[in-house]
């Protein structure tokens, strides 16, 4: 019996594109073209120089590749469709026809007509940049066999599906939901909301599902004193994040405080300064988190007067100045440094921003003027140098990357591929370090020359620190603040 095609042996040839002698994959008009040769070919079709279509150049003409039917061939990797070239991952039609069959297959007629809630969503999806990655998402992620199931219930969707939905998926569900929950809201599928309560409260619940004993302390704690106050900042982009997990430490670390306790045989308002200080002394350093509920259980009367120190922060490691400024002036003026990373540094190095607060920044924090460039960080705009100015400038004017949701409204001067995102801290913070731009170093001597300039009821406006963190920086500084008078 004969072996199919694919089974049969090949025998080698010089590649007509590397001029390696290896198998023949395929055999072009150009020639015989190797396994490596032909995926890349296939992978990225390039534009043909005599018809300038996106094609597979399978031929030669005057020593130049240019696609078959230019050469006076056919063209067998033509959709048919829609004559582009053919996907090299899915059979038959190219990625954007494809990704249109499977949109009409998702989305009912009925829920993504004109006045559907995906319609938006959909029409952006089926124009997206690049048709292969949206395609990827639809057919292999965990958050599209969701929204799939989510669609096929044939009625509206609303955010408390989703809650009910992270509810009962876990937490490596939970955040293929908040995945999807901001794919949803980017393309407007779903009205804006208030998202820190409802993540609170899906922490609550797993924090009390393993505690249900004290439950009715911790649901206390966290409505009339967690939340009142991770609100007051999470209106901002780069605060969400923090604010989340500041709140989840807190809940973990009270539940854990309660349950080492009640294991013990003691109720909180039988808990002595010594069973406090040994819970400390026995735990990791996060333990003194416990503070924030110990301090609000004496307060309602739920416990007695107990003493949490502060936990104790190490003093950040500077940079001596000339390495510094050298690293700004890199920053500054190197064209070889990616232009992100460039303003990046810059900025990190100027005013000392934490690097979740960096990623966060909208093109709107940026104001041209006739005199000059403003930038506003939290409340006081601060006119920028020209060098820097023109750098956040032309990052401003970059379009957005290309990429399966690179038409969402939201506009960042750090944006990722996901749609309405922007990249995160640790990404930021892992491509400065890549390009040898240190971070907190660089933070730490950006905020000591700025409070050796400024008195802290001028930095904390000017910056968005807090008044406390800005006196701080002022004692660390170590500045006669009379000077300034």
């Amino acid at each position: 019996m004969d072996p199919c095609t694919s089974c049969r042996p090949r025998p080698p040839a010089p590649c007509a594109l590397c001029g390696t002698n290896a198998p023949v994959d395929a055999r072009w008009p150009l020639g015989p073209v190797c396994k490596p040769c032909y995926r890349e070919a296939r992978r990225r079709p390039a534009a043909c120089p005599a018809c300038e279509k996106q094609r597979v150049l399978i031929a030669r003409h005057d020593g130049v590749g240019v696609c078959g039917p230019c050469a006076g061939h056919g063209d067998p990797y033509a959709c048919p469709r829609c004559t582009s070239p053919r996907s090299y991952m899915v059979r038959g039609l190219c990625d954007r026809c494809t990704l249109h069959d499977h949109l009409a297959e998702l989305f009912d007629p009925a829920s993504a007509g004109p006045l559907g809630q995906y319609a938006r969503m959909r029409t952006a999806l089926a124009e997206c940049d690049q048709p292969r990655t949206a395609l990827n998402w639809l057919r292999n992620s965990r958050s599209a066999a969701l929204l799939a199931e989510l669609v096929a219930a044939g009625r509206p969707l609303v955010h408390e599906d989703l809650d009910t939905l992270a509810q009962a998926c876990g937490r490596g569900g939970a955040r293929a939901v908040d995945y999807l929950r901001g794919v949803l809201l980017a393309y407007r599928a779903l009205p804006e909301r208030d998202e820190l309560p409802a993540r609170v409260d899906r922490h609550l619940a797993r924090v009390i599902a393993r505690h249900p004993e004290h439950a009715l302390l911790l649901r206390a704690y966290v409505r009339w004193s967690l939340l009142p106050r991770a609100r007051r900042r999470a209106g901002r982009a780069y605060a969400f994040a923090n604010r989340l997990r500041w709140a989840q430490s807190r809940i973990n670390t009270a539940a854990d405080f309660l349950a080492a306790t009640g294991a013990a045989g003691l109720a909180l308002a039988d808990v002595t300064q010594h069973e406090v200080d040994r819970w400390l002394a026995e735990g990791r350093s996060a333990r003194y988190d416990v503070r924030d509920f110990l301090i609000w259980a004496t307060r309602r009367g739920h416990g007695g007067d107990l003493v949490v120190p502060v936990r104790p922060r190490p003093d950040p490691l500077a940079l001596d100045e000339d390495s510094h400024w050298e690293v700004l002036h890199q920053c500054l003026t190197d064209t070889d440094l990616p232009l992100d990373i460039r303003a990046a540094g810059a900025l990190l190095f100027l005013f000392g921003q934490e690097l979740t607060r960096l990623a966060a920044l909208p093109v709107e924090v940026l104001t041209v003027r006739d005199e000059g460039v403003d930038l506003v960080l939290d409340r006081v705009p601060m006119r920028l140098p020209e060098a820097l100015a023109r750098l956040l400038t032309e990052l401003a004017d970059q379009p957005p990357p290309a990429g399966w949701a690179a038409n969402h409204p939201n506009r960042w001067l750090f944006p990722a591929v996901g749609p309405g995102r922007h990249i995160t801290g640790g990404a930021l913070a892992r491509r400065l370090a890549a390009h040898g731009i240190p971070n907190r170093p660089a933070r730490a001597t950006a905020l000591v020359q700025l409070a050796q300039d400024f008195p802290p009821a001028v930095l904390a406006p000017m910056l968005g620190l807090h008044i406390n963190t800005a006196e701080r920086w002022r004692h660390r500084a170590g500045t006669d603040w009379t000077a300034y008078l």
